[in-house]
């Protein structure tokens, strides 16, 4: 999985190649068996798979992505309730399935803002959100105008130096480069978020690691439910690959850990 962590990249603009009945039927078989996960939260979530039946653009217009994405075969998604922790392990469960299908050479993308939720509310529930949807298909090898446009806006390669993300016992002190952990942690520098914002800091405590989420001011009022909630979930998810990936044991778990200033205490992870 660390390979795919690195690869992945945001893909708008697909070939036009439909998916054959084998590849479908790996999508949809990959969508049920992470029905059967639960994030670090507990939380299980629901997820649907649209073919767009080679009417591209037809039913990027209709899902509201006309003009963001071109050429998809397919988009795929997903429904959790509207709890904050539900929203982290949603991110946690999507980016997993984003991870899979970029081990398939398929291009996805993250949408969580720049689509129509009314165009599948016939999925959602009491109490239930869709927080993000995904095109899936074969990437074009070159970027679009529009892609590059959007890539230049958000600053998409651009990365936040881990001196302020990562630290050592309080946010006062800097992590190192050369710390244990840096290899874990360099998989979250590399986790996608919203506008490209990396909202998620660590300090690490000997052997653990307090994950906090630094909330941008005013971001996303539009949208029912707290996006950058998603960027942490995704994180996690890059951190606890990288361990799988190695063999270590460890233990995610609350810790109770206090709020400081602006930054909200999430979750812990215990390392033996």
């Amino acid at each position: 999985m660390n390979e795919a962590i690195k690869l992945r990249r945001s893909v708008r603009t697909y070939l036009k190649k439909p998916f054959n009945k084998k590849e479908e039927e790996m999508l949809k078989n990959l969508l049920t068996e992470t029905e059967i996960m639960k994030g670090p939260f507990g939380n299980h979530a629901r997820f649907f798979y649209y073919s767009t039946n080679k009417a591209f653009d037809d039913e990027a217009k209709r899902i509201g992505t006309y003009g963001f994405v071109k050429n998809a075969p397919a988009f795929f998604g997903g429904v959790i309730k509207n709890t904050f922790e539900a929203i982290i392990d949603f991110g946690y469960l999507f980016e997993h399935i984003i991870l899979e299908l970029t081990k398939h050479e398929l291009g996805t993308v993250w949408l969580g803002g720049t689509f129509s939720r009314t165009a599948f509310e016939s999925e959602v529930g009491e109490n239930e959100v869709i927080p993000a949807i995904s095109p899936v298909g074969y990437p074009e090898e070159k970027l679009s105008l529009m892609e590059k446009a959007i890539r230049l806006t958000i600053k998409a390669d651009r990365r936040k130096p881990i001196e302020e993300l990562f630290f050592i016992n309080d946010f006062e002190h800097s992590i190192l480069e050369n710390h244990r952990y840096m290899k874990y942690l360099e998989l979250v520098h590399l986790a996608p978020s919203a506008s490209n914002k990396q909202p998620w800091r660590v300090i690490v405590q000997d052997n653990k690691l307090h994950f906090y989420l630094e909330r941008t001011p005013n971001y996303a009022q539009l949208v029912p439910f707290v996006m950058q909630a998603l960027d942490i979930g995704i994180a996690i998810y890059h951190f606890e690959a990288g361990l799988i990936e190695d063999k270590k044991n460890y233990m995610i778990t609350n810790l109770f850990m206090p709020n400081i200033e602006n930054k909200e205490y999430i979750i812990s992870f215990i390392l033996e």
